[in-house]
């Protein structure tokens, strides 16, 4: 009769939650260890084969609710059956045979295995309900459009998204939001390079769809303009037409997505293309996630004030910082202050701020950060980002989003001196947009941050001048550096 101490019981033990079996085949169960060992590894077979053929699709059939609910289930039923592995591996090395407290001791370890075994898949089942109920809130299932998984660009070769950055916040009751980034990001489907359009927020007389009730409201060759007296003051801007079609249901109808079709309308017609689909950021929001992301470190080229002459103002010191949510997008936002010792920002340089915290968060985004913090980041989600995408095309998405990050990815900004935003040149606007996504087809591997052509009396097709030196060029392995500049910090080593 074999005989057992302590160590060894809880030794062998240990070796059943590595190897499934190990402690039956040690204590003489030899056709149970054998039945548990093969199940074990049949299991981790499927697993590699399902992750190695279908990495891609994996990634985003994960998104879909039928699936998490599947992992949700599998994770409870693995679990348990872990956690009585190691219960039954224990009780099979016969520990009734130790003397009283050997027996308390090891029996004391092997129910904390137990539930250590359990404690994992409990997490990952807590977190994709979580993930779901996330998920669910940001994108709504559509009634109408069902996704042909087969075909779900409808046979298209591009798919375009606006992309748009909100200044809601709940300190500004009764005020729609006004989008003060604007960009409009065309993806090649079947190759995932990218063209993206950048618009400043004060471009004027933006055109809208013939026959489109904007259009009608606001005929050419003033758009979108209003009477003295009557609106904001600013809606004649590109930033402000969520908000007049928000607040007039009047003109463009009682749709609860009358705001994003007119906007997705504006940029369509802007570029000569259509926008199947919007993303709007609320930049409010996105300092909740830096917030529990535990801040984002950027190199702030000069002092920054914020909030002149409000008891919530402050400066955002020159230096490599590490910039809580609050500061962040003051970063961002931060204006030219008369008077004031420190830098403020025009619109342009506002715009590349904003588009350098972005950067910033999915640069430095910390995958132990993400999954420690996962519930505050999902209830932050929910506040966020807004979109029409439909939830049935994510598993569609996702691959896609994967192949855009090792992709080319090149960017056109519409701003000045190249493009006046006062007087628009749109004739001009959409021939420069056909000249990017044709020379996005090219076979040139360098990725440029494109601002927009050498001069206003130049050709739409001329080579345009990228953002920072003028013989700058950014290659991209996974990222759009929209900025060419050092404003994030660079790892050592990297």
């Amino acid at each position: 009769m074999r005989r057992w101490t302590a160590p060894s019981v809880i030794g062998w033990t240990l070796a059943s939650i590595i190897v499934p079996g190990a402690a039956h085949l040690r204590a003489g169960r030899r056709r149970a260890g054998l039945i548990m060992v093969g199940t074990f590894g049949v299991l981790v077979m499927i697993c590699a084969v399902i992750a190695l053929v279908n990495g891609k699709e994996l990634a985003g059939l994960l998104l879909d609710p039928t699936w998490l609910s599947v992992i949700i289930g599998v994770c409870v039923v693995a679990g348990l059956a872990w956690a009585a592995v190691v219960i039954s591996s224990y009780i099979v090395l016969r520990p009734s045979r130790l003397g009283r407290w050997s027996q308390i001791g090891t029996g004391a370890v092997a129910g904390l295995l137990a539930v250590a075994v359990a404690l994992p898949f409990g997490l990952v089942a807590a977190t994709a309900h979580t993930s779901d109920n996330a998920i669910d809130e940001v994108f709504k299932s559509s009634p109408t459009q069902s996704i042909n998984h087969a075909d779900p660009w409808r046979g298209r070769d591009r798919l375009n998204i606006a992309l748009l950055g909100g200044d809601g916040a709940s300190s500004r009751k009764g005020v729609s939001i006004r989008t003060d980034s604007i960009n409009v990001v065309s993806i090649n489907v079947r190759t995932g390079d990218s063209t993206v359009f950048a618009l400043p927020r004060e471009m004027e007389n933006v055109p809208f769809p013939p026959g489109s009730a904007l259009a009608k409201r606001f005929p050419p060759p003033k758009n979108f303009w209003l009477p003295p007296g009557q609106g904001r003051g600013s809606a004649d801007l590109i930033n402000g037409i969520w908000a007049y079609a928000d607040t007039h249901p009047e003109v463009t109808g009682h749709s609860p997505t009358r705001a994003p079709e007119a906007v997705k309308g504006a940029l369509g017609q802007t570029l000569g293309l259509k926008v199947d689909y919007y993303m709007l950021v609320n930049m409010w929001g996105v300092a909740r996630l830096i917030d529990a992301l535990g801040g984002v470190t950027i190199n702030v080229e000069q002092d920054i004030c914020y909030g002149v002459g409000r008891s919530d103002g402050g400066v955002v010191k020159a230096g490599t910082r590490t910039l809580d949510g609050t500061q962040a997008l003051w970063y961002g936002r931060a204006r030219d202050h008369p008077g004031s010792t420190c830098a403020g920002a025009d619109n342009n340089t506002r715009m590349r701020r904003q588009q350098c915290v972005m950067n910033a968060m999915l640069t430095q985004l910390n995958p132990s950060n993400v999954l420690l913090k996962f519930n505050a980041l999902a209830r932050a989600a929910k506040e966020t980002f807004h979109t029409d995408i439909p939830r049935d095309l994510l598993q569609d998405l996702v691959p896609l989003a994967q192949q855009v990050k090792n992709a080319r990815v090149s960017k056109l900004n519409f701003v000045p001196p190249a493009y006046n935003p006062a007087y628009p040149d749109y004739v001009r606007i959409r021939k420069a947009v056909r000249t990017a996504i044709a020379r996005s087809r090219g076979s040139d591997k360098t990725v440029r941050a494109e601002a927009a052509s050498p001069s206003p009396t130049s050709t739409a097709s001329s080579t345009a001048t990228p953002t920072g030196s003028p013989r700058q060029r950014t290659r991209q392995t996974g990222r759009l550096d929209t900025l060419n500049s050092s404003c994030v910090p660079t790892k050592k080593g990297s």
